[in-house]
């Protein structure tokens, strides 16, 4: 096949530099053509005619590439290389490039819809959620520190959380989903598109990014202490959050950080009224296959 592979030569460790991905992809028998998601002009890649993209990177990588991909009909295949991977968790995709590429069929894919948000600035799209609230300002101040490596960025993550659930000030929110519209005194809202996010947290943890619907999570006023223990094992239990689902979804609400995938903005004054939606046309990510000669042993009774 043509692949268009579109890397972020920062991303990752030993093994994932441009050179080493291409060797995979060549192993596999795979065409390649090389774009940087750091050029200038790399949107202009998209104009090649190829038979598979393939985003290779972390999650910001991942949703750089899928949220401008033109031609929607041309399947995505992932290289999850960051720390959270949480678009590739998601989707349950895991493995070094090297097992990934082979076991990759352009024909086997999930449809996966993206969000489009739109307010005082304009569309925009994303992969993972928009929110506003605690989980915004727990990403402004992640900003401020220096970003450790591996698990250990998971982990300060989880305790920068922490440290803003504590803090968190209630917000006045309005919600309005399909005809239903409620006034909320909430820690924080996100409107996910996938089940995990920020430090790889299965926030949204019934989301189905097959069904054209848009989950939102409200961080309750009294469920604060809950959150926080919460964080402490979050692949023990679901989160203690309410969920809703929707197609549209309308928030209105005042003096309060919002962020649109990773990227997080401070408060601003004066009420704002955003509108949410699932884009009528989905991606279609190819979803590994196993090798015939994989097997998954059978649990053996335990012995009397």
């Amino acid at each position: 096949m043509k692949v268009l592979l579109c890397h972020n030569p920062n991303a990752g460790n030993k093994g994932h530099d441009r050179e080493s991905l291409e060797a995979a992809l060549k192993l596999a028998g795979h065409d390649v053509r090389y774009a940087s998601v750091k050029d200038e002009k790399f949107v202009a890649a998209f104009d090649k005619s190829v038979d598979l993209i393939v985003a290779a990177g972390g999650d910001g990588t991942i949703a750089t590439v899928l949220t401008q991909i033109p031609d929607r009909s041309v399947p995505v295949a992932l290289l999850p290389l960051g720390t959270a991977n949480n678009f590739a968790r998601s989707l349950g995709i895991a493995g070094t490039p090297q097992e990934l590429v082979e076991m990759w069929d352009a024909d086997h894919t999930c449809p996966v819809s993206l969000g489009s948000v739109t307010g005082h600035w304009g569309t925009s799209l994303f992969l993972e959620a928009y929110g506003v609230g605690v989980f915004p300002q727990f990403l402004l101040d992640a900003k401020k520190g220096k970003k450790p490596e591996g698990a250990r960025n998971l982990q300060q993550g989880r305790e920068l959380l922490q440290k803003a659930l504590k803090r968190a000030k209630p917000i006045e929110v309005t919600l309005t989903i399909g005809e239903k519209k409620q006034e909320l005194e909430l820690l924080g809202i996100e409107i996910c598109n996938i089940a995990f996010t920020g430090p790889g947290l299965p926030i949204a943890a019934k989301a189905d990014v097959s069904d054209d619907k848009l989950d939102v999570v409200l961080f309750e006023t009294d469920e604060r202490k809950a959150l926080m223990k919460w964080l402490e094992a979050p692949q023990e239990d679901e989160p203690p959050v309410t969920y809703r689902k929707g197609t549209k979804v309308e928030v209105t609400f005042r003096d309060a950080p919002t962020r649109l995938d990773d990227e997080s903005y401070e408060a601003t004054g004066g009420k704002h009224s955003i509108d949410i939606i699932c884009e009528e046309t989905p991606l279609n990510v190819v979803i590994p296959m196993k090798h015939p000669v994989q097997k998954t042993p059978e649990k053996k009774a335990a012995a009397s």
